[in-house]
């Protein structure tokens, strides 16, 4: 038996039960409708001046504002959209500039991790000028150009992970996995992609987005005829946000520190510890994962303190399709370089057709 293979022997067979709410399904059913109306009727968002609700139509269309760089081979966009909760969401948007309604292009959409933004254009760069349009937005209130329009009951503890613990409808994630599926289908509904193949991609945090918003697409899907994006293929790097008591019993470092302070500060006997996890179930990537049939590539830092190795072999197991899973045993939670390569491939024989 090498290195690998003994240090993941006890994660491939560690597959922990869901931890699933009665309500789950139909909790985020009903989220969902915020961005998906039922055909015919408008969306609602509570005016936080008024307290009532505002009737609205959910918008899919990006605003795009052209931005110069010295490339021919590619076309730049400062984009924006507007979010359910009118909150305005911008970030980058990327087009070779052979696309074209009569030329559609495979589309990706990239999601980035904890505390971080959209991205330079630099990044973005490597897969546009493969033949990919590319879609970048900030995720709400981290340190990029979008806020976060919510109001929230309570405070939480230095980032996001603790904010609007008080229950599912509020938590911060909630919208988040909202924003994120409307952005998928903002970029499947241009007219220069081809709605079939949709790629998903980002580290840690952006992993796990693009597991839980993959996911409620296809879930969704299947009763909602207005969501058109297909997505064909994810490449979810060290992904946070699975198995989450896991997590915050084995974590090291990283944003699972934050529940740790928030415990400190709010409950240091973990008297609502039962309250806080059940909120959390309705976001862990786990109990998405069942839902989830199209081809996933996985990378694992066998030395990740921050999103330890278990959790995310308890994602992969519970994957429904065709899926991936690639150790890297001297790799902690950070961008595995080697790995680039291989996402590479992986999305050029789903999307690019390069077989």
């Amino acid at each position: 038996m090498d290195i690998t293979e003994e240090k993941t022997a006890g994660f491939r067979q560690y597959k922990p039960d869901l931890t699933r709410q009665p309500d789950f399904e139909s909790f985020w059913y009903q989220a969902m409708e915020e961005v998906f109306p039922a055909i015919g009727s408008q969306s609602w968002r509570v005016n936080v001046e008024s307290e009532k609700l505002d009737r609205f139509e959910v918008s899919y269309d990006l605003v795009l504002e052209k931005y110069p760089f010295p490339l021919k081979q590619v076309i730049i966009y400062q984009a924006q959209i507007e979010a359910a909760d009118g909150t305005l969401l911008k970030g980058w948007y990327l087009l070779p500039s052979t696309a074209s309604p009569e030329n559609r292009v495979p589309g990706l959409v990239r999601f980035h991790g904890y505390s971080s933004n959209k991205g330079k254009i630099s990044e973005l760069l490597l897969w546009a000028l493969q033949g990919y349009a590319v879609l970048a937005m900030d995720i709400r209130g981290q340190c990029g150009d979008t806020p976060d329009g919510r109001s929230y009951s309570a405070g939480a503890f230095s980032g996001w992970l603790t904010l609007g613990l008080d229950s599912p409808m509020e938590y911060y994630y909630r919208q988040v996995y909202l924003d994120s599926v409307q952005i998928i289908e903002s970029l499947a509904r241009r007219p220069e992609i081809n709605e079939a193949k949709i790629g998903l991609f980002g580290n840690s945090q952006g992993g796990g987005i693009a597991i839980a918003a993959a996911a409620l697409l296809e879930k969704s899907s299947q009763r909602n005829p207005q969501i058109t994006g297909k997505i064909a293929a994810i490449n979810a790097g060290i992904p946070f946000l699975a198995d989450m008591k896991r997590a915050y019993l084995d974590h090291g470092d990283g944003p699972w520190a934050e529940l740790s302070w928030y415990f400190r500060m709010h409950d240091p006997l973990h008297e609502k510890e039962k309250e806080i996890f059940q909120t959390l179930s309705y976001f862990d990537l786990i109990n998405f994962a069942p839902w989830l049939h199209c081809p996933v590539l996985i990378s694992v830092g066998l030395k990740d303190t921050a999103c330890p190795p278990s959790t995310i072999y308890a994602l992969y197991r519970h994957l429904a399709g065709e899926k991936t899973i690639i150790a890297y045993p001297d790799y902690g939670h950070e961008d595995i370089d080697n790995h680039t390569d291989k996402h590479i491939a992986f999305f050029a024989e789903r999307l690019l057709n390069t077989k």
